[in-house]
């Protein structure tokens, strides 16, 4: 299963700045556990909740 566009945009971003979930979730106002389940696949992401992550990775770059 592909993940969605917006998972690979994390881990990439978690990567390239050696961030945890933890750090990533408490910058992001996300839940550990919401971050983690993106960047699984194990959740889908709402267009807001899309809308936000893509908001705070631009933020960050």
């Amino acid at each position: 299963m592909a993940l969605p566009k917006i998972a690979e945009e994390l881990i990439e971003f978690q990567k390239r700045k050696e961030l945890t979930d933890t750090q990533i979730a408490f910058e992001s106002h996300f839940s550990v556990e919401a971050i983690h389940q993106i960047k699984a696949g194990e959740m889908t992401p709402t267009a807001e909740e899309v809308q936000r992550l893509t908001t705070y990775l631009a933020s960050k770059r």
